[in-house]
């Protein structure tokens, strides 16, 4: 017979932990470049002033998605 998991034991999809690590990859990336853009002289030119909006929007996005994604749901209380 098959022991009945606890109630309060979590199970994390294998699927939610790669979304985990596809974020934080991509706020350590973007994070990464604006420092690396950041060395540039002033001012900057139009091509690396765009790939670091492009980065501070990304790195935004990203932080943020954490909050979501590792908020306790308060359907589960």
């Amino acid at each position: 017979m098959a022991k009945a998991s606890s109630p309060n034991t979590i199970a994390v999809n294998p699927m939610f932990k790669l979304l985990l690590w596809i974020n934080a990859a991509l706020c350590v990336v973007t994070l990464g470049v604006m420092l690396w853009l950041s060395t540039f002289p002033d001012p900057m030119s139009k091509a690396p002033e765009r790939l670091f909006n492009a980065c501070e929007h990304v790195f935004t996005l990203t932080a943020g998605a954490f909050i979501g994604l590792l908020a306790p749901d308060p359907k589960l209380k």
